[in-house]
């Protein structure tokens, strides 16, 4: 990870919050969307700190050509209004998460925004305090007054707060449940805007229906599909010489890393995918190179992977087939635009 800036005279407001919020944002989301929502740590002496996962000079949005200013606010529209979508659909299944979620800054202002890599990232979505704020000091008689115990109130006026204090730590408990169901006995899959970050059908002769992702699409994409809980890598190099991985998921010229599946062993999906595209008008004339890796064992099986890699150009798809393991664990594919 990477800082972004040192926020010196701010501290969370409430330090647990945003772990947990983001647990359930990676829980729930896509990469593109869990990468919004920057870390924050507590630096030296008390400093509140700012990081990210995304590789890429971090620049304030203050600090970019108005073009740029304009592909990052709209990257940003598309990712929140995905973000609400499964807001909605969770709070239509009754899901407390939903409640979580909505707490999330929808409409953040161009202070809280920066570009990491091409790429949109906020700070300060999580409450925060400054270290400056004095302590109240109290008064003589304010003093007095603390001192002095209130008098003692009637039960029935003390048996309405139970309501107030237990619904919070009921629905708390009811999505600590939901997130422990969902990591032992699956990944929920929940319906996304078109065109947007989300998920969609697609049929598996294993499972029946699978979700995943809406792909990215433009005049060149290339989709990698495999059918184990490994780590695989897509990465593609274009024929300027830009390579879009894991490790640079996008650059200003328009190639995009737009979903990366079972990355580091964290997920463990049994159908991934993974996708690289070149947005329409801005993909490279020439020879590109796809290459496919096994970056990890997930799950201990050491049984050669079969693969599928699907190259659309134009519009028109391609579908290339391999097989990787643990002694030939990379496989290169090359392919013209247009």
């Amino acid at each position: 990870m990477q800082r972004i800036l040192r926020d010196d005279g701010h501290v969370l407001a409430d330090p647990q919050q945003p772990a947990q919020r983001q647990a359930l944002i990676h829980r729930y989301c896509p990469p593109s969307i869990g990468n919004l929502f920057a870390t924050p740590r507590e630096g030296k002496n008390r400093g509140l700190e700012w990081w990210t996962e995304l590789p890429g000079q971090p620049q304030h949005f203050a600090a970019l050509s108005p073009a740029e200013q304009a592909q990052l606010k709209e990257r940003m529209t598309q990712r929140l209004a995905a973000l609400t979508s499964l807001i909605d659909e969770l709070e239509r299944r009754g899901d407390p998460v939903a409640a979580e979620l909505r707490a999330l800054p929808t409409q953040p202002t161009e202070d809280t925004l920066y570009s990491v890599g091409g790429d949109r990232v906020l700070i300060r979505w999580a409450p925060v305090r400054s270290l400056a704020a004095p302590t109240p000091v109290a008064s003589a008689a304010s003093a007095a007054a603390a001192a002095s115990p209130p008098p003692a109130a009637p039960s029935k006026q003390r048996r309405r707060w139970v309501v107030p204090v237990m619904l919070p730590l009921l629905l708390g408990g009811l999505a600590l449940l939901g997130l422990w169901l969902g990591l032992h006995h699956g990944r929920f899959a929940l319906p996304w805007p078109n065109g947007q970050d989300g998920v969609v059908p697609l049929s598996s002769a294993n499972e029946g229906t699978r979700m995943e992702p809406v792909l990215g699409t433009g005049d060149v994409q290339v989709t990698l599909r495999w059918n184990s809980r490994d780590d695989l890598d897509l990465a593609v190099t274009a024929p300027s010489g830009e390579t879009v991985s894991y490790s640079r998921p996008s650059f200003f010229s328009g190639g995009r890393l737009d979903v990366d599946s079972n990355a580091r062993c964290s997920t463990s999906l049994q159908n991934p995918v993974e996708n690289v595209f070149w947005n329409s008008g801005n993909a490279p004339e020439g020879e590109y190179v796809a290459r496919v890796s096994l970056y990890n064992r997930c799950d201990g099986d050491r049984s050669s992977i079969p693969f599928e890699l699907s190259i659309t150009l134009d519009g028109n798809t391609e579908t290339r087939t391999g097989t990787i393991n643990d002694h030939s664990p990379n496989q290169s594919f090359e392919f013209v635009f247009p």
